[in-house]
């Protein structure tokens, strides 16, 4: 009989299936595609650069401060709380392909095309690189058939559906690349030093890209450590290499993408002394097992010499910047990660989702947490040794990721990565099943299983009985992304860009669109380092019109915007804030603002200039 996750038997094959016609999967693969890739997906983007996210808007921004001369090594968005600026945390790794792509289209279809054809393009080709990475590494395991469902599945999981998107230009996709990238190569059997020294080349990379995937290359890094612990010298290589390739990379583009004045300086968001200090430890750890090896160091010894190793890497973490023990928000001022950082989606944990927006928790944390175990239980069960190291590498890499997303929605950029493959793998057996014997039920569970990796049937099953049932609860739950659309209409930022230049003081959200689609400056914007500016458009969207003054005139700005598809909403038993009451316009504009009567009509963007005098 065959089990639900082991090997199925391929003898006593009852016919065809229509599924072994590459052709029909490539057809399915195509349909899946146009999902995300649908032609119809472009206009946003080519009609003002109406990006899916703030963090594509910001990022567009910074490329095009450095087309326009800003320094490599210059990383503050001068707009953002002049005069001093805030400096970004994001690598210019990613800002250079982008930039690279708009000055390549830029002789063909001018400036501003050329941005949307970049910024449509750049997500599209990282999904093709993600795509000929996982087809090359299924379609060695598991055949053809597993490899062209790869492409089936991937577009039918939330994450790719977010992160490949037209538009996506934020870093969340080339990280989705290279933590498969990782795992690719420490999936060798063979157990080279050089598939070592890839993954740790690609972890170096993706660190200098950013932090996310620190869980995964820790989890990289314990996985050829426990392999050396246990089997000695024959697995020595890859942990060599991997500790090689880890520090190498990470010293070389920290070096290539940071001052040489901010060499010396820790930071806990992004790449400096203290994850370098992580690097050169296991680095260490490498060159000392291959030393071990050589002088015949038994496992007692190798325990003992991870240890000290480990500790010592350990405290020089802590001595350099103990301060970054407490993750890269630490520190944080009270009222600003209660009104805001723990209000971004990205943030909220799987049980705070589920209670507000259950499609979206369940479409994204289900499969997580299916492919999850299917890894493991096949980890354990597979007899094939290539298999079994591939289905180890992925449980181990997963796992964390899939715990961090439980907690905090952004684990999922860095476990999503292996869902398309699980759900692959799966449904390749579920259709092997209707050719093999046994039971209807149990090609049904076969089939169930590999359901449950598609976040779009998670999506369906909770969004049409809600239609039915409760069309206002499906409508709420739309919302937000109508309202982001609303507010950020293309008509009123050119109104608002042909006013005299200015500081503008808005809604967090607001500010990359306004840095993206006007020559103004901005208070605030949606970037932890900017402390400063998120407290003051807090305090202004939620307190009094004193509040809102006293603001204005702490930071100098020039102008006050606000959405009405897009207020605070005041606490119960608490009065409205002013910003809110005026917006509506219950609220008379008090004498130091002028409203602004060239914007479009009936546009959400309400603006007033500061009467300073």
């Amino acid at each position: 009989m065959t089990s639900l996750v082991g090997t199925p038997p391929r003898r006593a094959e009852a016919g065809r299936s229509p599924f072994d016609s590459p052709a029909l999967l490539v057809v399915l693969a195509l349909l899946a595609l146009f999902g995300p890739y649908d032609p119809r997906n472009l206009a946003p983007v080519f009609d003002g650069l109406r990006l899916p996210d703030t963090d594509d808007m910001m990022r567009l921004v910074g490329v095009r401060d450095l087309l326009a001369g800003q320094g490599w090594f210059d990383s503050v968005q001068h707009r953002m709380l002049p005069p001093d600026g805030i400096a970004s945390h994001w690598s210019r790794l990613i800002d250079l392909p982008i930039a690279g792509l708009i000055l390549a289209f830029t002789p063909l279809l001018g400036r501003a095309t050329a941005e949307a054809a970049a910024a449509a393009l750049w997500p599209f080709l990282l999904f093709v690189l993600y795509g000929a990475m996982a087809g090359l590494w299924i379609r060695r395991l598991f055949g053809w058939r597993a490899a062209l469902l790869v492409l089936f599945v991937a577009p039918q999981t939330a994450v790719f559906l977010n992160v490949f998107r037209f538009g996506r230009i934020d870093h969340h996709n080339a990280q989705l690349c290279a933590v498969l990238a990782i795992g690719f190569a420490l999936a060798d059997p063979a157990r080279r030093m050089w598939c070592g020294l890839l993954a740790g080349a690609v972890a170096g990379l993706s660190l200098a890209i950013g932090l996310e995937t620190v869980p995964v290359i820790a989890a990289a890094g314990l996985l050829v450590l426990a392999d050396w612990l246990l089997h000695g010298e024959r697995a020595s290589g890859p942990l060599a290499g991997y500790g090689a390739g880890l520090c190498g990379a990470s010293l070389l583009l920290f070096g290539l993408q940071t001052a040489p004045a901010l060499w010396s300086v820790p930071v806990c968001d992004a790449l400096s002394p203290p994850w370098l200090i992580l690097g050169a430890g296991a680095a260490a750890i490498g060159g000392a097992a291959l030393a071990a090896d050589r002088r015949g160091v038994g496992r007692t010894g190798r325990c003992l010499l991870t240890a000290l190793v480990g500790a010592a890497m350990a405290a020089g973490f802590v001595r350099i910047a103990p301060a970054c023990l407490g993750g890269p928000f630490a520190g944080m001022d009270t009222l600003v990660r209660t009104s805001w950082l723990d209000q971004v989606d990205e943030m909220r944990a799987f049980p705070q989702i589920l209670r507000s927006e259950p499609d979206i928790a369940l479409s994204n944390i289900v499969p997580l947490v299916a492919a999850t175990l299917y890894a493991v239980a096949m980890a354990l069960r597979e007899a094939a040794p290539a298999r079994r190291r591939f289905f180890l590498v992925v449980a181990a890499l997963i796992a964390p990721g899939t715990l961090i997303a439980l907690g905090q929605a952004r684990g999922m950029y860095i476990a999503g990565a292996f869902v398309p493959l699980m759900g692959a793998i799966a449904l390749d057996r579920a259709i092997l099943s209707l050719r093999t014997p046994g039971s209807s039920l149990h090609r049904l569970a076969l089939f169930l299983l590999a359901m449950t990796m598609l976040g779009k049937v998670w999506a369906i099953a909770i969004d049409l009985p809600t239609r039915l049932l409760a069309p206002a609860a499906a409508g709420a739950q739309t919302a937000s992304d109508t309202n982001w659309k609303t507010c950020t209409a293309p008509a009123a930022y050119a109104a608002l860009d042909r006013l005299p230049p200015g500081l503008v003081l808005s809604s967090i959200d607001l500010g990359p669109a306004i840095l993206l689609m006007t020559h103004h400056a901005v208070v605030a914007a949606p970037y932890h380092r900017n402390l400063i500016g998120l407290r003051a458009a807090i305090e202004a969207s939620e307190g009094s019109e004193e509040t809102l003054r006293r603001v204005i005139r702490a930071r100098g700005a020039d102008y006050l915007m606000l959405c009405t598809a897009a207020l605070d909403r005041a606490e119960a038993g608490k009065p409205e804030p002013f910003a809110t009451e005026l917006a509506r316009g219950t609220e008379p504009s008090p004498d130091w603002l002028t409203p602004v009567s060239d914007m479009p009509g009936g546009s959400a963007l309400k603006v007033w200039r500061v009467r300073h005098d």
